[in-house]
């Protein structure tokens, strides 16, 4: 055995997906202190063993890298699970109204009620346009201030002592860019409000404390679902969570891949706002935490309406024929914000919803090219429910990366026929483009948007990605497929990628994103032995199984830090009764 080639941990008999250019499939997997020092066949990983070497026969498992999710909302529903009422899984007023009376009779003497998670399906008549009315909340809590936010925390339905509180009344103006939904006939407020407008919402408060213990809390779900990176998307709470993630970085205990998305506001000075990123650059920086990305928000969505289409919404939204929603910027300043972001060296990350707000953020991208030094800037546009195909290429040539969410790739029950059907008519049945994009050579990265996807899980994705159709039917209240082109949720067969395709996006492709490929993404030599062992081979068994295979084990920086006990269920390794 050749001297310093002794290994502090082998896996070996499994089945290694690198991830790498070759796309190499091997058996064995050498680690020393954080690094992977070998990756070959089982025969070869003996010189690797010595008496301190420990040894894990995987018998057959299947080895892929650290899974990274592009765009996610730290710390989730982490919060929301300790401190407020929770409406996910429920889809009926009547359960919404339960679940807030049983929250007021545990949490007596409450000051506020916050929830979030309910969906459009859940209403009809003028409900399904506007949102629920305040009525329902009044009825129950006539005398605290009651704030749920919908599932796309898009909209927020509200009581009325909640905008009496805020100082909401029927002639409050709405900002540029939001909406306070009134009655058409009375122009009474209705108990909705939307986009910009939720600024003017009182706003949920926790301490640095509940931030740190709901980010513990957040970690360990993630590495639970194999996941060692992330960009973090930061809104309104964004110093409390940079603190927060300070904190445990500072501990010696966060064990994920962070990258920090700031957002910027077109109301402010531009410059101002970058000029203050650029000093939480410095502050928060670390190793495994540090700000890169400017985040942007060029339309809403197209369950409130908000989206901004090439051509118009269908006349069963409630709109006038020629409505096609708002773009949220200035073309020209929006290409000159664009223009200054990379030239302070941001990546830029822009939520884009509909076809027309692709192509003007693309024209912006393409303007702030012509003012901006080159350089590798790696800028992405997320969501893409509908994108002209003659726009698809520009992702290629502008190097645009394609931001999805594959776990909303097929006709969602109690929802895509009441809801993108109904909006969007015909093109709901192209919407949410991939192999589009892999046709054309533009990158894709995967991500849950979490809490929007309520289970942030990757194995969800891939399986969604892979069939185009629904990953878990029980999940959904339904009954689950065996067939992959089983029509009833099958959304637009054609647009189908490969399991090896949806793992990279989760992997290398990530690390891309997050500018790390160099370090994590792939299972390489020399690379951080960032690994998820899974139950079962996903490119040997049938695609509809894909979402029933579990995470058994996350490694980060050679480290387990999640190893699931089936007498135990899932058990986090880090820090896992810590506050």
């Amino acid at each position: 055995m050749a001297q310093g080639l002794v290994a502090d941990l082998v896996l070996m008999n499994g089945i290694v997906y690198t991830a790498d250019t070759q796309d190499t499939l091997c058996q064995a997997i050498a680690i020393q202190k954080e690094k992977i020092a070998f990756v070959g066949s089982d025969e070869q990983i003996d010189e690797f063993i010595g008496p301190g070497t420990k040894t894990i026969d995987l018998q057959g498992q299947m080895v892929i890298p650290g899974m990274i999710d592009t765009h996610i909302h730290p710390p989730g529903i982490a919060l929301s699970e300790l401190y407020e009422v929770q409406l996910f899984g429920i889809n009926s007023l009547e359960g919404y109204l339960a679940a807030v009376k049983n929250f007021i009779n545990e949490h007596p003497g409450t000051k506020a009620v916050f929830g979030q998670g309910w969906l459009w399906s859940a209403f009809s008549g003028e409900e399904v346009n506007k949102g629920p009315r305040k009525e329902y909340l009044d009825e129950i809590a006539p005398d605290i201030p009651v704030i749920l936010r919908a599932m796309d925390g898009h909209s927020w339905w509200v009581n009325s002592k909640a905008l009496a509180v805020s100082g909401i009344t029927r002639s409050t103006q709405a900002p540029e860019g939001g909406i306070i939904e009134k009655n058409t006939t009375t122009g009474e407020l209705w108990g909705t409000v939307k986009e910009n407008a939720i600024s003017l919402v009182m706003q949920p408060e926790y301490s640095l404390e509940q931030y740190v213990e709901a980010l513990r809390a957040f970690q360990s779900k993630m590495h639970s679902l194999g996941i060692t990176g992330a960009l973090c998307i930061m809104g309104r709470f964004m110093k409390m969570i940079l603190q927060a993630w300070q904190l445990i970085t500072r501990q010696g205990d966060l064990a994920l891949h962070m990258q920090g998305a700031v957002m910027v506001d077109k109301q402010e000075d531009v410059f101002s706002q970058l000029t203050a990123i650029d000093r939480l650059k410095q502050e928060f920086d670390s190793p495994c935490f540090r700000i890169k990305t400017a985040k942007f928000f060029a339309d809403g969505v197209v369950e409130g309406g908000t989206a901004y289409l090439l051509n118009p919404y269908t006349l069963e939204t409630g709109r006038a024929p020629e409505f096609c929603g708002e773009f949220l910027w200035d073309k020209e300043k929006l290409a000159q914000a664009f223009a200054l972001a990379n030239q302070h060296g941001l990546q830029i990350h822009v939520h884009s919803i509909g076809d027309a707000a692709t192509r003007r953020v693309l024209d912006a991208l393409e303007d702030a090219r012509q003012v901006t030094p080159p350089g590798d800037y790696r800028n992405t546009i997320t969501h893409l429910q509908l994108v002209n195909p003659t726009d698809i290429s520009r992702f290629k040539s502008l190097r645009v990366i394609a931001s999805v969410q594959p776990y909303w790739h097929f006709k969602g029950p109690n929802w895509w026929q009441s809801v993108d059907y109904r909006i969007l008519g015909e093109r709901a049945k192209v919407e949410y483009p991939l192999r589009s994009f892999v046709d054309q050579g533009v990158t894709i990265i995967s991500s849950s948007d979490y809490p929007i996807t309520p289970e942030p899980n990757p194995l969800f994705a891939i399986e969604a990605g892979v069939t185009r159709n629904i990953y878990n039917g029980p999940v959904f209240g339904v009954e689950d497929i065996t067939d992959m082109d089983d029509e009833r949720y099958l959304l637009n067969k054609s647009e189908r990628v490969s399991v090896k395709e949806m793992i990279k996006s989760f992997t290398i492709n990530g690390a891309y994103a997050l500018f790390c490929e160099k370090d994590i993404g792939s299972i390489e030599v020399g690379k951080q032995a960032d690994l998820v062992v899974l139950s079962q081979n996903l490119l040997a068994i049938n695609p509809v199984a894909i979402d029933a295979v579990k995470v058994n084990m996350t490694f980060f920086a050679g480290r387990l830090v999640f190893k699931r006990e089936e007498s135990q269920g899932e058990k986090p390794y880090l820090n896992r009764t810590r506050i």
